[in-house]
């Protein structure tokens, strides 16, 4: 066996006795990644590299890809050196393929009463692909040989003993491809590789857990800290066709207050004609654009899935705005934003039964839209102390609808009404919603958490929603009108056309003229959008979560759906995200304790102040 040159071996150590992550070439197409010291590496000895093989490797913090033909054992002990200064000891999953024929068996080459943590992790995670693979088994094996039969041991066993040194052996069954003319299962690989990914960190963490006095808390600490080039490109690219688009603005009539004037004249009876912003960009162009990113080709599993959602959501949109005024808009919408679940129907019906009448507000007084900059400017100049870059601001314009936001500016009607109880709480659900969140993504590694991950809305008009209940400023008539926006979806849905959804809301429901018109709007735009049915599923879905002991500070991180959560915590553990500035509006002792009340567990009718 050929050495490996001193040199490179020194570099690599000094690299890691400063605390430096390594990704370092070796010969014949070797790598060695270490993104962090960490008691443990994984090896992938090759005689022909296997692509796909490799690509499952390198979803570890820690690996170690090289030609079967160099000696890595000095490698091996000089890192082991360097990390027993830290762990008191040290893992080597070595792993090889099975390329066998009709193999659908793991097998797991290791003294079982050694890590039996380690070991029953690896069995319980492999044996989720039994799902798709009904077949697949996974066996111990007690055996001094953790190695590919026609290879040497990487390490002296009596050394490796003596300096704390445990290997393992992995054999694991190409099932992803086809082995005989090496055709890929594309669908099955990303189920795999992501299986197998997290089977890897759960039964690490298992092993340091019981062997080092380390202080690991989660196992999602042991992912990868640092994003690579491929994957830093693919979420710009992602991000700059998103941007481009601009989809909402572009989906809002910019004649909306006209059409009122014009519908009201004519006695609600003729339907309104609404306009829309030129779109300044080819779809077609933008959708090429979008499939020549190579997703395919980002090694960490979690990012990946990131990125394929967001994607997905991006074609359907370039898709709608192709479809701009016809019903295709609308049927290419339901499957970007869902219909209306069940629950959430029966909740909004369940509002508007309870509370059948708006609730009359005597003597309040209304702010223009100038008096409602002046109260929001105070809000978002304490938010540009804290996020000086992000280009906070807002504009009085005559193209949008009430209140709305882009990015990091808060775009105000030059018509907008507001009633001064209201205020506070529309402010906190745009600035200390929609524009924090938005800062807090701007301050990520990853674009696409402020450009939003896909579905993203749902949470962030949750979010935004019970932020106007935790400031004491969800009324009655706000929360009939996210019930009534949903029926308004309903009737849609059923054929019903503008004029009769309008009619709906202003005779059945008891919304004004000018309430039943906004909404019956929003929800006709574009040729028909069921996007605001999610505000009262948004709801729903943060109210259980809360209830469930979700952590609310999690949820401003970014733009995000609820399903991600999950995602945000393990990007937070592996550091690869900055934790969130939450809302100034916490620091008030009367929104803790409403958030308490929203941790117990209420009815959404009791978020009525």
């Amino acid at each position: 066996m050929v050495a490996l040159d001193s040199d490179i071996i020194e570099s690599i150590c000094a690299s890691l006795s400063k605390n430096q992550p390594v990704n370092e070439h070796l010969p014949n197409k070797g790598l060695l990644h270490i993104d962090k010291l960490m008691p443990f590496i994984c090896v992938y000895r090759y005689k022909e590299i296997d692509v796909y093989f490799s690509r499952l490797i390198k979803t570890q913090a820690s690996y170690l890809i090289v030609d079967e033909t160099i000696n890595v054992s000095h490698l091996l002990d000089a890192i082991n050196l360097l990390i027993s200064q830290k762990f008191e000891m040290f893992l080597v999953l070595e792993m090889w393929p099975n390329v066998e024929d009709q193999s659908n068996q793991f097998n797991v080459f290791c003294p079982e009463d050694k890590a039996p943590g380690a070991v029953k992790a690896l069995y319980t995670g492999f044996n989720k692909l039994k799902a798709t693979h009904p077949n697949l088994t996974t066996e111990v094996i007690d055996t001094l040989d953790r190695h590919p039969d026609h290879l040497q041991p990487l390490l002296d066993s009596n050394a490796s003993k003596k300096s704390g040194t445990l290997i393992i052996g992995l054999e694991i069954p190409t099932l992803y491809k086809n082995s005989k003319s090496n055709e890929l299962y594309s669908l099955f690989f990303r189920e795999f590789y992501a299986v197998f990914s997290e089977t890897i960190k759960r039964s690490v963490y298992e092993f340091i857990r019981v062997q080092t006095s380390d202080d690991f808390k989660n196992y999602l600490m042991l992912g990868k800290t640092h994003i690579d080039e491929i994957t830093l490109q693919t979420d710009k690219e992602l991000a700059d066709i998103s941007e481009r688009m601009a989809f909402l603005l572009r989906v809002t009539p910019v004649n909306s207050n006209e059409e009122w004037d014009r519908f009201k004249e004519q006695d609600f009876e003729k339907e309104p004609a609404f306009k829309y912003r030129l779109i300044a960009l080819d779809p077609e162009v933008e959708k090429r654009k979008l499939y020549n990113i190579p997703i395919d080709k980002i090694e960490d599993p979690t990012l990946a899935f990131i990125f394929r959602g967001k994607r997905l959501e991006i074609e359907k949109q370039l898709i709608m705005l192709e479809e701009r005024g016809s019903k295709n808009f609308r049927y290419v919408g339901e499957s970007l934003y869902g219909g209306i679940a069940s629950p959430v129907l029966k909740e909004a019906k369940h509002i508007l039964e309870t509370f059948p009448e708006p609730e009359i507000v005597n003597h309040a007084k209304r702010l223009d839209c100038y008096e409602f900059a002046d109260v929001a400017q105070t809000e978002l100049d304490y938010y540009n102390g804290i996020f000086p870059n992000a280009d906070i601001g807002l504009e009085i314009r005559n193209d949008v609808a009430g209140i709305m936001v882009s990015k990091s500016k808060l775009l105000i009607n030059d018509q907008l009404l507001v009633d001064e109880k209201r205020v506070d709480a529309l402010i906190h659900h745009e600035i200390g919603t929609h524009i924090l969140t938005y800062c807090n993504g701007k301050n990520q590694p990853i674009k696409q958490m402020y450009e939003g991950f896909e579905g993203y809305d749902q949470l962030q008009e949750g979010l935004a929603v019970i932020a106007e209940y935790l400031v004491g400023g969800l009324t009655v008539n706000r929360l009939r009108l996210l019930a009534g926006r949903v029926m308004a979806v309903e009737s849609m849905l059923k054929g019903a056309n503008f004029i009769t959804t309008f009619n709906i809301l202003r005779i059945k429901y008891s919304f004004s003229a000018y309430s039943a018109y906004t909404i019956t709007m929003r929800v006709y735009r574009g040729g028909g959008l069921t996007k605001d049915a999610i505000y009262l599923a948004g709801i729903m879905d943060l109210m259980n979560y809360l209830k469930q002991g979700g952590k609310i500070d999690y949820l401003y991180t970014g733009k995000f759906n609820i399903t991600h959560t999950h995602i945000i915590e393990e990007l937070l553990y592996r550091n690869v995200l900055n934790p969130a500035e939450i809302p100034r509006f916490y620091q008030r002792e009367s929104v803790i304790k409403r958030l308490n009340h929203l941790y117990e567990g209420i009815e959404i009718k009791e978020l009525v102040n």
